[in-house]
C-alpha cells in the first residue's frame, strides 16, 4: 500500500516498488506448480486446519460456499520459493481443508477481504498453486478437471504483522461471479512499473518504458471528461515526478493496439486521452506544475491487455518517432508475430491450440483452434509459465490468450 503523498521527491533513478507486474494484468489467475521442496516444515499441509474441514461434491448448495477466517501469520511465504506468485505472510497450519469428493470440471477459490490478501493452496498431488490479485485485491485460483482429494488452503496477508477478517468463497462459477474489491484507479497505490524524476532537457529523450496496458476498471465510471474511456488497473502503471521550470511536457503511448491514457496530475486533476496520433493517446501540458504525476496505461477494449511504449517528451510527439516493442521472452524462440497481424496455427500444435481467459494454463479455456486456423492478434505479448502469450480473436466473439510455442517449437506463425 502506498503511504507517500503527492509532494514527495523520488530519486533521479527509476525505482521499482510494490508488487511485480509480470502481466499485470490485475484480472489474471496465477497457477504455479513447483515441487513441494523444503517448505514442508514451514507450511505444514498435515496440520489441523484453523477454520475447519469442509467436504464438497459437484453441484453443492448453497453456492458459492462461504467460509470465514482471519488472514495472515508469521511465515514469509515468498522466502519458501513455492512460486512467483506465492507471496504474503501465513500461518504454519492451513486455514482450511477443502475435501473434494469427486472430480470438478471447474472450481474457483477466491478470498475476499477489505485488506490485501494472498491465496496459497497445496493440491492433492503435493504441488502448490498461488495467487495475489485477481479481482481487485482479492486473490483467486481456478482449477479445471480438479481431481478429488484434499486441498489445504492458506489465506496470507500481503503485509507482515497484519491480520484481517476474510471470507473464502468456493464456486463452480468463475471468479468474475464472486465479490471484488476493484475500486477504480487509485493514486494511493504503488506504481506497477516504478517511477522516475525528470528535469528540463532530460536525457535520453524521450524517456521510454515498455509496459502491458489494461485492467478491469472502466475509466468512465470513475473519471468524467472527454477521452476518459477504456479500462485500467487500480494501481498506476508508472509515476513521473516533474521538477520546476518545464515549459511543456507530453505523456504519450505508442502501441499497435488501441490504448488509452489516464493521468492524475500534481494538482489532483485527471487528464485523459483516447486517440491522438491514430489510436495512440497523448496528454500535453504547458508550464506544468512541479510534483508527482501518476499514469495509467489502459486498453480501449474490455479484457484486452497489450504491450506498448510509454514515453515522456518535452514537445508534441511526432508520428516520425520510431519505437520497437520487444516481443522476446527468456528461453523462447524469436518470433515475427505482432499485435495487429494474423497468425496461423501450425501442425506442430497437434490437435490445436487452446485459448484461455487469461495467460495461464490454469484459467478457463474458451476455445480450441485446430491446425490451420487463423487468429487475429489483438493483445500481448506476455511472458508467463515459460511461454509467450498473445490475446487472439478466433472470430464469432471468441477471444482468448494463446501460447505461440515453447523453447523448441512454434505453434503460431505469421500468415504469409
Amino acid at each position: 500500500m502506498r503511504t507517500d503523498c503527492k509532494d514527495r521527491n523520488p530519486s533521479e533513478e527509476i525505482v521499482l516498488r510494490g508488487k511485480s507486474h509480470a502481466v499485470t494484468i490485475a484480472i489474471l489467475l496465477s497457477l504455479i506448480l513447483p515441487s513441494f521442496g523444503s517448505a514442508q516444515s514451514l507450511l505444514n499441509p498435515e496440520g489441523a486446519p484453523r477454520y475447519g474441514n469442509h467436504a464438497l461434491a459437484p453441484g453443492f448448495s448453497p453456492a458459492p460456499a462461504r467460509f470465514n477466517g482471519l488472514s495472515g501469520g508469521d511465515i514469509a511465504v515468498k522466502s519458501l520459493n513455492l512460486g512467483d506468485n506465492c507471496l504474503g505472510y501465513a500461518a504454519s497450519d492451513p486455514d482450511f481443508l477443502i475435501e473434494l469428493s469427486e472430480e470438478f470440471s471447474r472450481i474457483t477459490f477466491l478470498n475476499a477481504s477489505a485488506e490485501d490478501t494472498t491465496l496459497i493452496i497445496n493440491l492433492p498431488n503435493g504441488s502448490w498453486a498461488c495467487n495475489d490479485d485477481t479481482n481487485g485485491l482479492n486473490p483467486a485460483l481456478v482449477f479445471h478437471n480438479a481431481p478429488p482429494g484434499p486441498y489445504q488452503v492458506w489465506i496470507g496477508s500481503y503485509a507482515a504483522e497484519t491480520t484481517d477478517q476474510s471470507v473464502l468463497y468456493i464456486s463452480e462459477a468463475g471468479p468474475e461471479a464472486l465479490p471484488t474489491t476493484a475500486t477504480g484507479p487509485d493514486p494511493g497505490r504503488d506504481p506497477l512499473y516504478g517511477e522516475t524524476s525528470l528535469s528540463p532537457l532530460f536525457q535520453p529523450t524521450p524517456f521510454t518504458i515498455q509496459f502491458i496496458g489494461g485492467g478491469r476498471n472502466p475509466v468512465a465510471d470513475y473519471v468524467d471528461g472527454e477521452g476518459c474511456r477504456g479500462y485500467v488497473s487500480e494501481a498506476p502503471d508508472f509515476s513521473v515526478y516533474l521538477s520546476d521550470a518545464f515549459t511543456e511536457i507530453w505523456f504519450a503511448v505508442h502501441s499497435p493496439a488501441d490504448m488509452t491514457l489516464l493521468v492524475n496530475a500534481a494538482d489532483g486533476s485527471w487528464l485523459c486521452s483516447d486517440d491522438y496520433l491514430g489510436v495512440n493517446p497523448a496528454v500535453g501540458l504547458h508550464f506544468p506544475l512541479s510534483g508527482l504525476y501518476d499514469v495509467w496505461l489502459g486498453s480501449a477494449a474490455e479484457g484486452n491487455y497489450a504491450a506498448g511504449i510509454f514515453y515522456v517528451a518535452e514537445k508534441d510527439p511526432a508520428p516520425s518517432l520510431d519505437f520497437r516493442i520487444d516481443a522476446s521472452c527468456e528461453g523462447m524462440l524469436d518470433t515475427a508475430l505482432r499485435v495487429g497481424a494474423v497468425a496461423l496455427v501450425t501442425a506442430a500444435a497437434g490437435s490445436g491450440i487452446v485459448g484461455y481467459i487469461a495467460p495461464e494454463t490454469g484459467s478457463t479455456s474458451v476455445f480450441l483452434a485446430p491446425a490451420g486456423s487463423a487468429l487475429s492478434l489483438v493483445g500481448g505479448p506476455v511472458c508467463a509459465e515459460e511461454h509467450r502469450w498473445w490475446r487472439a480473436d478466433l472470430g464469432g466473439g471468441r477471444f482468448g490468450w494463446v501460447a505461440d510455442g515453447d523453447a523448441s517449437t512454434r505453434w503460431l506463425e505469421p500468415q504469409p
